[in-house]
């Protein structure tokens, strides 16, 4: 028997924009509208954080798409907002496209209806001195499985020493009543970690983990890495927000919930439009379950 998820996957496939709004669910795709633009120390590393809200509301989001609204840039991190209002929309992805030209994201409902919109960020970047195609070529993005399970995790690591870790992303590849995202954070200097669980109904699913890096040595530069988190909560709604030291340009982000009980769901993990830090948050859901968070920013700066 085909899952719900299936079934919305190939309704939006066949009857295209009727369906999407009669199912509450469907893919899009969406420039960016430029919300801020960084500049590292040196003044060679520039990103600009660029949004978009999905509209009209829907109880599911499914790899939406927002691209850097900048042909010299590269899609480098980026996140999504859902709500937390009662009762709620949690994440259920947030990665980077293969081409690198944006970045992909996914939320839904749970057990109880909420239509909502969902806001998408992508974060892009470009380096004085170096095309898009050249700075393209040179990011390496790993990706890592887990099995399917009802609290997944998988770990993408970075192996070559030649690299430095600026980001990451996950994708739960959920089928059933749903599986959340706990969590989305660099777990040491070389590795992303990617978590979800199922909430309140058994949904066993797979999560996949991306690590995003940069070459050590740019032709213009060495990168120097800056990885700060920051702690919030406990709380029923925990949130915490990672702020960068001065002379960075933000680069990514992440959220890990240190969640006990019932569990505490990600529903938003967002860079900042007014200065280079990156805001996590999550939710108990349904039942009450308060909860700790840590939020991480991740930048560099060319010396």
């Amino acid at each position: 028997m085909k899952s719900r998820r299936d079934v919305l996957r190939a309704a939006t496939a066949v009857a295209g924009a009727a369906a999407i709004g009669a199912l509450g669910t469907g893919r899009a795709t969406a420039v960016g509208t430029r919300a801020a633009t960084f500049t590292d120390a040196s003044g060679l590393a520039t990103v600009s954080v660029f949004a978009h809200t999905g509209s009209p509301a829907r109880q599911y989001w499914i790899d939406k798409t927002t691209t850097v609204g900048d042909g010299d840039m590269i899609a480098i991190g980026g996140g999504a907002t859902a709500t937390d209002a009662n009762p709620g929309a949690l994440l259920t992805a947030s990665y980077p496209t293969g081409d690198l030209w944006g970045w992909t994201v996914s939320s839904k409902d749970h057990l109880q209806t909420h239509w909502h919109q969902l806001t998408s960020y992508v974060i892009g970047l470009k380096i004085a001195g170096m095309s898009r195609d050249q700075l393209a070529r040179a990011v390496l993005v790993t990706p890592a499985d887990s099995g399917a399970e009802p609290w997944p995790m998988a770990d993408a690591r970075i192996w070559s020493n030649d690299h430095v870790l600026v980001g990451g992303g996950f994708r739960v590849d959920w089928h059933g009543a749903g599986n959340l995202a706990t969590a989305s954070f660099p777990s040491s200097d070389s590795t992303w970690q990617a978590r979800s669980k199922d909430h309140g109904q058994s949904d066993p699913s797979s999560i996949r983990s991306y690590a995003i890096a940069l070459p050590r040595y740019l032709p213009v530069g060495r990168v120097d890495v800056a990885r700060i988190p920051v702690d919030g909560g406990p709380d029923a709604h925990p949130q915490a927000t990672a702020t960068l030291p001065p002379g960075y340009a933000l680069t990514g982000g992440g959220g890990e919930v240190h969640w006990s009980g019932a569990g505490n769901l990600l529903w938003r993990l967002e860079p900042s439009r007014w200065a280079p830090s990156f805001t996590a948050a999550s939710k108990d859901h349904l039942w009450s379950s308060p909860a700790t968070i840590t939020a991480w920013a991740l930048g560099i700066r060319i010396v």
